[in-house]
């Protein structure tokens, strides 16, 4: 049912001597660790040598921790691989030690080390396939990539006259928050909401912040700086590295190459000015970094079932429905699209293949469907329902999004009044071209000569069931109403297809080339990929911008360097759990509560109100009344009342608000700039004494 990698690759491998760690292998290493560091100094500031240790250390762990994984299951694996997975084990394993354990992540990464340096002294037997030329240039040619697409993140603000302007998509400030609330010693439970006090921690997909939040921590780096120079570019990296692997996991190492260049270096429709704006694969990929990891672990999983269905291994088909499950813990919306057709590929292909295999995907199906409506009802996950009844309004809102662009005319039917039906058509092949770009005319052809060639393969059963499940979920849910924005589930999924079908289709495309004439000599690969490594070099500048009606307000935001030195006051002060207030709490975005990596009582009332039904029902305007009351306060006892109410320990004024504060307390705040002051609130109760080093 499956292809295998050409006979002369074989023969090479097996003469090969076999060890853990060959020369390029440590080339490879020094190369991630490099990067990895010239990233973070640059997102940062300055050189770290904390962090610099860390990421020199980093790429050997997750290259260990990934090989024990293939030595218990005694699987022939390599490099990327092997990485892949250990990114997987150690992202997940962090992350269960933060929701589970209130304790320090020294313990956590001491655990781990030990861990990994002590397990593979049982499989003294396993070794890895040696690192060939193309695979260390796959490594090169990812990092390079990664570095060219994230310009705007490496290199992240400009001055302006009394302020900083952001580059990066303004959700990295939530983002940091997010790694910022996983520092701490204390378990998410413990943390509760980060910006509303007394609020439980969200359901979220936590697994991909797990290294960053390490770096933050091991490193002493900032949080907002560890996802900009490392969260989203080596997310980025593990998504070319993923391309490679499937593509040589499933043909060769020039098949996995040429999947490399489609998925990581050829441009999107977008680009091209052939797709509606909103779907830009690269400009979602980074200003949403979860999605990169989650496509490359749900790629490393559907190289585990292929391996497995090629060789009869049951253990390995089901090692990777248990990695395609953890994709749920990287991106949700990659998991929805991704896990029905990993787990359906399992089933499917089970060893032995009796015809009622087929019916488990049908019960499979109905039961999702039971749970999806059991979920809905005690309000668990998105509340979306699978009723066809997102399709107008969806196209409505994308009829919007393109005013101004150079698609505008495409969409104008999708504002006309009448039934959507009558547009499905036309919506149907917008659709494939605005997910796939360039693809959707590339894959078909592939699958057209595989069929007059009578060489279908598995790789195009595989391609066509990423689009026909993007299909059914564009068209066939309704929109969110309960977490997130509305039209997440629908939209964002596309980036599993893209990625998936661009892989495997330049895959297969190298296969079958490597069989005709057409064979290219080994300058002609490296010449094309080095021309092709220009794409991210010139289209990564402004990718944080995007491209769609509306999108320039989300990037490039200006904030007052008051505000910055404000936030940098506050973080440099102890405790890390002391409650925060921005004295301008109904802002859109945590730039307060991001940039001094401290829990607020009560930020965005208007945000959790729209996404979040849970919210809604909770006593929120208590909280805001409990606000109120200590930015009324007139005496020192009214202002110690509230302070105890509320728990706060800093609030920081903005330039022309106005307190009725006693003035003994008032004209004393522990840190002023350019018109912000930070108050340390349990001065109130040392009758002026300075407690901030406390």
């Amino acid at each position: 049912m499956s292809q295998r990698p050409d006979q002369t690759e074989q023969s090479e491998v097996e003469h090969q001597p076999r060890r853990i760690f060959d020369r390029r292998c440590f080339l490879s290493w020094l190369a991630i660790s490099t990067f990895l560091i010239i990233w973070i100094s640059l997102a940062s500031g300055s050189f770290n040598l904390r962090s610099a240790v860390f990421l020199l250390i980093l790429p050997g762990a997750l290259l260990r921790s990934g090989a024990i994984v293939t030595a218990a299951l005694r699987l022939p694996t390599f490099f990327a691989l092997d990485f892949l997975l250990g990114v997987v084990v150690v992202s997940v394993a962090i992350m269960a030690w933060k929701v589970f354990v209130p304790l320090s992540l020294w313990l956590a990464l001491a655990i781990l080390l030990v861990a990994i340096v002590s397990i593979p002294l049982v499989f003294r037997n396993h070794r890895r396939q040696p690192l060939s030329a193309v695979g260390l240039l796959s490594v090169f040619v990812s990092l390079v990539a990664a570095t060219g697409w994230c310009q705007d993140l490496l290199v992240p603000t400009s001055p302006i006259e009394d302020g900083i302007v952001f580059k990066p998509w303004k959700d990295f400030f939530a983002h940091a928050s997010i790694v910022a609330q996983n520092v701490g010693d204390q378990s998410l439970g413990e943390i509760g909401n980060y910006e509303w006090k007394g609020f439980p921690p969200l359901i979220y997909h936590y697994a991909s912040y797990s290294i960053a939040t390490c770096l933050a921590k091991v490193g002493r780096v900032p949080a907002y700086s560890a996802v900009l120079g490392f969260w989203s570019p080596f997310g980025s990296f593990l998504a070319g590295l993923g391309s490679y692997a499937l593509g040589r996991a499933l043909w060769s190492r020039r098949a996995g190459l040429a999947a490399l260049a489609a998925a990581v270096l050829m441009p999107d429709g977008v680009m091209l000015n052939i797709a509606h704006p909103y779907y830009g694969y690269f400009w979602l990929q980074h200003i949403a970094p979860g999605g990169l990891y989650a496509v490359a672990v749900a790629g490393s999983a559907l190289i585990l079932i292929t391996k497995g269905v090629r060789e009869d291994r049951r253990m390995w088909i089901l090692s990777g429905v248990i990695v395609g499950s953890s994709v749920a813990f990287f991106k949700i919306h990659i998991f929805a699209a991704a896990f029905p057709l990993l787990v359906s590929f399992a089933i499917l292909a089970w060893p032995g293949r009796k015809p009622w295999q087929w019916l488990i995907p049908g019960v499979c199906l109905v039961s999702g469907v039971i749970l999806v409506a059991v979920a809905n009802h005690f309000q668990v996950g998105a509340a979306v329902h699978f009723d066809f009844s997102g399709g107008a309004w969806y196209w409505s809102i994308l009829a919007n999004r393109a005013r101004g662009t150079p698609v505008e005319s495409w969409y104008r039917l999708f504002t006309n009044p009448g039934p959507f039906a009558s547009h499905l058509p036309q919506a149907i092949g917008l659709l494939l071209l605005n997910a796939l770009g360039i693809f959707a005319v590339l894959a078909p052809t592939v699958w057209l000569i595989a069929l007059r060639c009578n060489t279908w393969q598995v790789s195009e059963v595989i391609s066509v069931a990423a689009v026909a499940i993007l299909l059914v979920m564009t068209f066939g849910l309704s929109e969110n109403t309960m977490l997130g924005n509305a039209d997440e589930l629908i939209h964002r999924p596309f980036v599993w297809a893209y990625w998936l079908v661009a892989s495997l289709t330049a895959g297969r495309l190298s296969s079958m080339t490597a069989q005709s004439r057409l064979h290219l000599p080994n300058w002609a690969v490296a010449t094309a990929i080095i021309a092709l490594l220009l794409i991210p070099a010139r289209y990564g500048s402004g990718l944080q911008r995007g491209k769609w009606s509306g999108a320039e307000v989300h990037s490039h935001l200006r904030v007052d360097r008051g505000l910055i030195d404000c936030a940098n006051y506050i973080r440099s002060q102890p405790p890390l759990n002391a409650v925060v207030q921005d004295s301008k709490w109904n802002e859109v975005l945590p730039i307060l509560g991001a940039l001094s990596e401290r829990p607020s009582f009560a930020a965005r009332p208007e945000f959790w109100i729209r996404i979040s039904k849970a919210f809604r029902g909770s006593p929120y305007k208590e909280q805001l009344r409990k606000l109120h009351a200590l930015q009324q306060a007139t005496t020192i006892p009214d202002l110690q009342r509230t302070v105890r109410d509320t728990g706060l320990r800093w609030y920081v004024v903005h330039p022309g608000d106005s307190y009725p504060w006693p003035t003994e307390f008032r004209d004393h705040p522990v840190f002023e700039s350019g018109g912000y002051k930070v108050y340390d609130m349990q001065r109130c109760f040392t009758g002026g004494e300075d407690t901030s080093g406390q």
